[in-house]
């Protein structure tokens, strides 16, 4: 409960009757944004402009992604989690070193920006606020990307326990905002019941005796649109096999898209950090676009890889399906190595993404 501000979480969720208000909006899908070093690569959720706080229910896929991390203590991107596991780091670590690294980079800024950096010092108005994030996040963007040690592996079975642990905490802080809204007069914590679900179901997910289904959770925590929440139209399975020392460096993933019909992606972990994806789409599936995406992002933790593309016609009568999903086949380990984890989660989340912006 370390640093936990219950008066700051309740006015995230004060909700204010409106005339012709008919309930919460709709999450919608937003673009996932790229892997990047430092906690600015998903955008923190801020009050539209002119109000205090957002109404019940108003709260958007993206940003619940991102509030319930943040509950959870868990940092925004998958690859600063592989960083922080391997370093046995918590948050507040690990938020600590990455504040040293802006403090010692400072000459990074121009002298303009330094300048108005300085005079916003102290300063507590929106707008400074503002201003200092958006230079601390240009300065972010300079430093260095995070180095994952490409010689250890992650244990599924300490993904399992940060879940738990900071999961349950999470709930407890949910639980007493909940008490005290209440006391001051709140009537709809349908918001904050739902964050509390959608938490509650990734502590029953994650396991150490079952690493599908931690991997599972893990995955799906690190969607932006959070498809833990059922009605997003988008599902996940992971399958697990029986197999020797050469099947724990392959993963074969299958996503199966509402307009490029089914994608097959094999993952070869070739080196310790270097991983060979193999893609089988159909034509008009934008190949180019999807390269584009998985270079940018893995350039941020120094993977090696190559990408290969496998063509097919496009079926006569396809018939699209109601719903997107993935599903991963592994070999059932206890341990898996960080690139294939972060190579296996931005295919799935660019793939999507791009089927879900399909302009016909």
């Amino acid at each position: 409960m370390e640093n936990f501000n219950l008066n700051h979480l309740i006015a995230k969720f004060t909700y204010k009757v409106t005339p012709n208000q008919t309930g919460g909006a709709k999450p919608q899908s937003s673009p996932a944004q790229n892997f990047t070093p430092a906690a600015s690569s998903q955008p923190q959720y801020t009050p539209p402009a002119g109000t205090s706080s957002p109404q019940m229910g108003a709260l958007g896929g993206v940003d619940r992604s991102v509030y319930i991390k943040d509950l959870m203590k868990l940092p925004k991107n998958m690859n600063e989690l592989m960083f922080m596991l391997q370093k046995n780091l918590n948050q507040m670590q690990f938020n600590r070193m990455f504040d040293a690294q802006l403090a010692a980079n400072k000459n990074l800024l121009s002298q303009t920006q330094a300048q108005i950096l300085a005079q916003l010092q102290g300063l507590s108005t929106d707008a400074a606020i503002m201003m200092k994030n958006q230079l601390n996040s240009q300065l972010a963007a300079s430093l260095k990307d995070l180095q994952i040690s490409n010689a250890q592996m992650i244990s599924i079975a300490d993904i399992a326990s940060l879940i738990q642990t900071n999961g349950k905490d999470a709930v407890t802080k949910l639980i007493l905002a909940m008490a005290n809204a209440s006391k001051q007069g709140v009537n709809d914590l349908s918001q904050l019941k739902e964050t509390a679900k959608l938490i509650n179901a990734s502590i029953a997910l994650a396991s150490t005796e079952n690493p599908s289904q931690t991997l599972k959770t893990l995955m799906l925590l690190y969607l932006p649109w959070l498809p833990l929440q059922e009605g997003t139209g988008f599902d996940l399975e992971i399958e697990t096999t029986e197999g020797g020392s050469t099947e724990d460096s392959v993963l074969i993933i299958t996503i199966t898209t509402i307009n490029y019909g089914e994608i097959t992606a094999t993952l070869i972990l070739e080196t310790q950090n270097s991983v060979h994806t193999n893609i089988q789409c159909i034509e008009t599936f934008p190949k180019d676009e999807l390269l584009l995406r998985l270079q940018n992002e893995q350039k941020h933790y120094s993977m090696e890889s190559v990408i290969s593309f496998e063509t097919k016609k496009s079926p006569a009568n396809h018939q699209p399906p109601e719903n997107q999903n993935a599903k991963i086949n592994m070999s059932h380990t206890n341990e898996i190595s960080p690139y294939l984890l972060l190579a296996a989660h931005s295919l799935i989340r660019n793939t999507i993404e791009l089927d879900r912006d399909f302009a016909g």
